[in-house]
């Protein structure tokens, strides 16, 4: 079995259909550099889709790009691609704000506990300070021994 060395019109028209039902913008237009592979641009991700051959009326394609649970590799057809294309986009964690912004998470290489930083210019946390100075053998020059 040899290998393709173009697109069929037909399964070009299949992909350009099944896209455009799924409400995807899709002009065919070859990737630069490439006869067998277009590029989708979808939800702000881009996908490459590489025609590999055809199977019972439909093409397969590798898929290629960046999609949630989705396996990759050559032989996916047009309408599994087209489902991991408009899969929706994860939206990451917010970071949690720090409630004590002005205070260090660590001191001379040790986490500072956060009732520690709660006060971090108060008397208890300079004694925390010290204790810890002491502990490791990094007292401050300028205090009395």
């Amino acid at each position: 079995m040899s290998l393709p060395r173009y697109i069929p019109a037909k399964y070009t028209e299949q992909l350009r259909a099944a896209l455009a039902a799924a409400g995807v913008d899709f002009t065919p237009t070859l990737k630069p550099g490439t006869r067998l592979s277009y590029e989708v641009a979808h939800l702000g991700r881009t996908w490459e889709l590489r025609y590999t051959l055809a199977h019972s009326g439909e093409a397969l394609w590798k898929l290629t790009g960046k999609g949630p649970d989705f396996e990759w590799g050559p032989g996916r057809l047009t309408s599994e691609c087209v489902e991991a294309i408009t899969a929706p986009v994860e939206e990451p964690e917010p970071v949690p704000v720090d409630p004590h912004p002005a205070a260090p998470r660590t001191h001379l290489g040790f986490e500072v506990p956060e009732f520690v930083r709660a006060e971090w210019d108060s008397p208890r946390a300079e004694w925390f300070r010290l204790g810890l100075a002491a502990a490791v053998g990094k007292l401050p020059a300028n205090r009395a021994r």
